[in-house]
Formats: structure tokens, sequence, C-alpha cells
């Protein structure tokens, strides 16, 4: 066998090594929320999770054409979040969602601090009825967000139908969004 016919006999299994080598970059965050009274949050993906924020959604969060400071959560809902957590030291130095795994609300895993409340406080009680929006905000992979209610004493998985934020006159406002959770 020849030098060259050794080299082409070679190539087929370089290729195929390329191409699996392809098959593990990055995949996006996905979170399913499960539990009961007490939601918990499956993650997978993997990205690095940089915080992870509940937010109790209000009526007002539905009105189209209200005027938004910013394009953060934060700003857009009427409210602050229930409860919230960050990646420490900052946001560049979260944890694989991966080996995180699950988050239970109000538990704050290791490399994390509480935000929401503050000084460590438990955050309140899910609202048996109420809707409630979640945004897992990750580096290095897509960031996931939903939303769920308790009804019954099991966590459902909604999808919100909240509205977008677009430009109008300068300002931030909600406009209708055809696919948001």
């Amino acid at each position: 066998m020849t030098c060259r016919q050794r080299i082409l006999s070679l190539l087929p299994l370089l290729s195929c090594i390329w191409l699996v080598s392809g098959c593990h970059r990055e995949r996006p965050t996905e979170v399913r929320v499960e539990g009961g009274v007490t939601p918990v949050f499956n993650l997978s993906g993997n990205g690095d999770l940089s915080s992870f924020s509940v937010y109790l959604v209000s009526p007002s969060d539905f009105e189209i054409g209200r005027t938004v400071d910013s394009l953060s959560d934060d700003s857009f809902f009427t409210e602050p979040p229930v409860w919230s957590i960050e990646a420490q030291p900052d946001w560049l130095h979260g944890r694989r969602v991966e080996d995180i795994s699950r988050l239970t609300y109000g538990v704050v895993p290791p490399g994390y601090k509480q935000r929401i409340p503050a000084n460590g406080s438990a955050p309140p009680a899910i609202i048996s009825g109420r809707k409630y929006f979640f945004h897992c905000d990750t580096t290095n992979a897509p960031t996931a967000a939903g939303g769920f209610q308790v009804a019954a004493g099991k966590v459902v998985p909604l999808k919100l139908g909240l509205p977008c934020i677009g430009g109008s006159n300068g300002k931030n406002v909600t406009v209708p969004c055809i696919d948001h959770p």
C-alpha cells in the first residue's frame, strides 16, 4: 500500500471524527418546571447559569402600549421578582447548567447569592392559581424563559402570551408578540 493510498483510506475516518466533534457545540438552555406548591426547575443545556428569576405576573403586565424603561425583565414586569439568584462573584462565573440540574424555588445553590428577597429571607409562597414567569439567564448558550402556575397542588407549565418590547417615538413600549413564553 502506498503512502497516498493510506492517506486516502484515513480520510473517511478523519471526516467522521470531525463531524462527531461538531456535535458537542452549544446546546440551548431548557427548563422544565414541575413539582407541587414549591416549583422545581429541571435545567439542561451546556451553558453556565448567570442568574435565575421568578416573577409574579400581574394583569397590567399584559397591557399593550405600556412604556418600559429598559429591555431588562426587571423593567418589563410591573413588580420586582419574587425570587432571584445570581452567580458569584459575578454573572460570568456561573456553574454549568447541567451540573446544577435541579433548582428548587427558594433554595440557593452553591456558588450563587440570593438577590431577592434581600438578606437571605425566604421568598413568598407561590400563590395557587396565579401566573408566574421565570427567566434563566445563561452564558455560552441561549437563555430560557417560561410560565407556570400551581393548580390543585401541582405545577402546570403555561404559555403566558406576554407582549414583546418594541420602539415607538424613541421609547420602549409593549407590543403584541406572536411567540413568547
